[in-house]
């Protein structure tokens, strides 16, 4: 019997084991011992569990160890010093217990303890002596029944074929928690139901009957769980009658599921040597034949013999390697610490596999065998061959791949660059051959300046990967700052052994460019360089919960940006923001925090400042934008503030009442900003076409003379007037080069002068003071025939005011001098409106014209 088969009898033995070491103090006194190991019966028997004491000290465990007239410590620490074997009984007041105790020393310092709990018969012996003067008469029976055992006992009175419980011991009360009192004059029916009952009472008259022990086993649901017992119910006989039954029952959940759990173990056992996927052998080793005693189905499917076939073969005959050959290998591998084996082993058809052997020896009923697990690593084996023929191309592909990439020895002295790596550092693979990393490649952090540690000591090291931390940058040759990543790489061989490091090095100089613009994009506004939204909403988180109060806030909004656009264009509406954001910019203090906050709007944050402050800003903008104009067009930020007074009031309620004063500022402010938009669009109107004042004075004349003629309303006068000098207001849109082109158009110029109705339409529809002839400037180009655009309106669905604007126009166009002609005289003018009167002009008004010019020229 070996070491561990007696562990294994200890730690199952119905006794307590337990094993110690004595803790000394300076003086060679003991002082506390701890528990190093300890049997399931010993749990059982001291209530402890062997998780929460296991290495721990006794007077950690039960403080009150040395309290008492018996010092446990002192006595086992004599036990453990002097190598004596001590037995004695004892009480255990922590623990309230009686214990038979047997302690011994093996080595000093050390003692083993093997205990008995005797609770209950130190307590039957002490109860009895008690009782002794009044219990005279049954003290033989209780002698014989209680003395000296820790089973649960119970004595049955037998009266003319009725069993009546009479009492029961301690270990019986303490298992099913049934007192004497309760259990005195009670049938088995009653704590066991009526079918129970019965079973229990047929075992009692079998033991009458018989008069001889009945052995049965029972299972119980008792307080401390489901318990089996095997009972065991003598017969006490007086004058030749069964009078007494004693019933003792014992604990045998234990053994039953040790003993289930041995069968379980046993068919795991079967299951893994008979269901695994992996090749398992029994080899006998004994008598040094290797006879194969047993063969797993996955071994048979491998090596294709049949079980009967495979058990008369010796491994051996599998194992194409010599014997002296397999001793060398096995020598390598011990040397090495190998845990496995690499043989050749044939098939039964003759093919060859490479295998891994892992085996371990086993004692089975004595005899020793081998059991071997194995797997096939052909496949391994071959690639290792592949992986010896890919190295040079391995070695030229790293050489040739888009980052850096160094290597060096064991020492860090580099053995090799690629051409990428040349370029990083500025020196060539022959010049930094030989040399130390941290020579060539001297790295630095970027927010420090400082020297970073040398990331090939690191891996030489560590054994590990290293990547570079973020931030770090390469010095090269010339003395450049370049910000490099990636990381350093440990080289092994076969065994496991670093003979180098491989380091790949990345350029990330664009990388942190495009990071750095990602970074300013997400909180600046690209075209003002204010900040943006998203970084404001952040902000207002901030101030909101911060005690930066009184704070002001300017809610502004650019007049008019939609109208530039519409009439100058969006570079020119881009422009305005960039004027009004520098204006912003320049009368805010460096405090202030400014943003983009729409389209045209920008609000100003203005931490720890009054109202009289902000109120000075604010003015200090409006006489900045009177003072600044864009290409003739005035600057006009409708402005309003409120200010935060209080930590309690929240930020965007400021905002909110800021916004309202603003509104009611832009309501004010709008009607003079737009007729200053319109003075601007008629000058610049003037400034890049043939369109002059005079024309304009010209056409507004002559309407007013056409339109009295035809009694027009002062309403539909006034509209006429108007219109003759807006009727061309799109053609600020229209390209100079276009409008000023002295030969004829190009089908796409065509195209894009034809688009300055609607543009003109759009630019007074804008224009609450110009809405009235919008849709007249709209049509102004219809024909009478209807071959005008945009729409195409024939007759009187082209409005009047058009169909007269249309004649004057035309006529004051043939009559003053173009770029791509001379002027025509009166006449010739005339009969060219004569020549078109019913096609494209109104037949009417082209009459209406000739009397009003030809009475004029008389």
């Amino acid at each position: 019997m070996n070491n561990n088969d007696y562990e294994e009898m200890i730690h199952l033995a119905p006794f307590g084991y337990a094993y110690h070491e004595v803790i000394l103090d300076d003086k060679g006194n003991a002082i506390d011992y701890i528990f190093l190991d300890m049997n399931k019966s010993f749990e059982l028997m001291t209530g402890f569990e062997r998780e929460k004491i296991l290495n721990k000290n006794v007077t950690h465990v039960l403080p009150q160890i040395r309290i008492g007239q018996f010092d446990w410590v002192d006595f086992y620490g004599k036990v453990a010093l002097n190598g004596e074997k001590q037995e004695f009984t004892e009480y255990a007041e922590p623990l309230n217990r009686w214990y038979k105790v047997t302690a011994f020393s093996t080595k000093k310092g050390y003692f083993t303890t093997f205990i008995q709990d005797v609770t209950i018969e130190m307590d039957q012996m002490i109860e009895l002596e008690k009782q002794k003067s009044s219990f005279e008469t049954i003290s033989r029976e209780l002698e014989i029944i209680f003395n000296s055992t820790q089973d649960a006992m119970v004595l049955i009175q037998v009266d003319d074929g009725k069993f009546t419980f009479i009492r029961n011991n301690e270990a019986h009360q303490k298992a099913t928690g049934i007192s004497i009192e309760e259990i005195n004059g009670k049938k088995p029916s009653h704590f066991f139901g009526q079918e129970m009952g019965e079973i229990i009472e047929k075992k009692y008259r079998e033991c009458v009957e018989k008069r001889e022990p009945v052995i049965y086993e029972r299972i119980l649901e008792l307080p401390t769980g489901k318990k089996t017992w095997l009972t065991c119910i003598n017969p006490v006989i007086e004058n030749k009658d069964v009078v007494f039954i004693v019933a003792a029952s014992k604990d045998i959940t234990l053994e039953k599921t040790i003993e289930k759990e041995k069968e379980d173990l046993l068919q795991r056992s079967k299951a893994v040597f008979n269901e695994h996927t992996a090749v398992i052998l029994n080899i006998e080793s004994e008598s040094g034949h290797g006879r194969i005693i047993d063969a797993n189905p996955a071994a048979l499917s491998f090596y294709g013999y049949s079980r009967e076939e495979i058990l008369k073969l010796h491994i051996q005959d599998i194992n194409i390697l010599s014997q002296s050959e397999i001793e060398k290998i096995k020598l390598r591998a011990l040397s090495n610490n190998q845990k496995y084996f690499l043989f050749p082993h044939r098939l039964k058809n003759g093919e060859i596999r490479f295998v891994d052997v892992y085996s371990s020896p086993i004692r089975i009923n004595g005899k020793k065998e081998r059991y071997s697990i194995i797997f096939d690593v052909t496949d391994r084996e071959e690639y290792k061959m592949k992986l010896f023929h890919e190295k040079e191309l391995l070695r030229t592909t790293l050489l040739s791949i888009g980052d850096g990439v160094v290597t060096t020895d064991k020492v860090g002295s580099i053995t090799s660059m690629n051409k990428v790596a040349e370029e990083i550092t500025g020196w060539t693979q022959k010049e930094a051959r030989g040399k130390s990393f941290s020579e060539v490649f001297k790295l630095i952090s970027e927010t420090t300046l400082k020297e970073v540690e040398n990331p090939i000591e690191i891996v030489l090291r560590s054994g590990k990967i290293v990547g570079l931390a973020n931030h770090t940058a390469l010095i090269n040759k010339y003395g450049d700052m370049i910000p490099v990543a990636d990381s350093a790489a440990p080289i092994k061989d076969e065994k496991g052994n670093i003979f180098g490091v491989v380091m790949v090095v990345r350029d990330v100089s664009k990388e942190k460019e495009q990071m750095d613009r990602i970074l300013y994009l997400s909180y600046y506004d690209t075209l003002t360089g204010l900040y943006n939204r998203g970084f404001m909403e952040e902000e207002l988180l901030r101030i909101d919960s911060s005690n930066e109060t009184p704070c002001g806030v300017i809610l502004g909004d650019l007049n008019g940006l939609k109208l530039v656009n519409d009439v100058f264009g969006h570079a020119s509406g881009d422009e305005l923001l960039i004027c009004a954001a520098n204006i912003i910019t320049e009368c805010c203090r460096k405090e202030d925090i400014i943003a983009r906050w729409g389209g045209d709007e920008f609000l100003i944050l203005l931490p720890k400042t009054d109202a009289l402050t902000i109120e000075r800003i604010v003015q200090r903008i409006m006489d900045k934008c009177l003072e600044d104009n864009k290409d003739g067009t005035q600057v006009s930020i409708a402005l309003g503030y409120a200010v935060k007074k209080n930590d309690y009031e929240n930020i965007n309620k400021t905002i909110k009442d800021a916004e309202e004063h603003m509104y009611r500022r832009k309501l004010l402010e709008g009607k003079s900003f737009r007729n200053s938009i319109i003075n601007t669009m008629i000058s610049t109107l003037f400034s890049k076409s043939m369109e002059t004042e005079a024309h304009a004075s010209r056409l507004k004349d002559h309407c007013v003379e056409v339109a009295n003629r035809l009694e027009l309303s002062s309403k539909d006068l006034d509209e006429l007037v108007l219109l003759a000098v807006l009727h061309d207001i799109g053609k600020v849109a229209i390209d100079e080069s276009i409008l000023m082109k002295s030969g004829s158009l190009t089908e796409q110029e065509w195209v894009e002068m034809r688009k300055h109705p609607e543009i003109g339409y759009r630019i007074a529809h804008n224009i609450p003071e110009l809405v009235s002839v919008a849709d007249y400037i709209l049509h102004h180009h219809e024909r009478w025939d209807g071959k005008g655009y945009p729409h195409g309106l024939k007759r009187e669905e082209i409005p009047i005011h058009c169909r007269i604007l249309s004649v004057v126009d035309a006529y004051d166009a043939m009559t003053n001098d173009r770029y791509y002609r001379k002027a025509m005289n009166s006449q010739e003018a005339l009969e060219e409106l004569r020549r078109n009167s019913g096609k494209q002009f109104d037949e009417r008004v082209v009459d209406t014209f000739l009397q009003y010019i030809e009475g004029k020229d008389l």
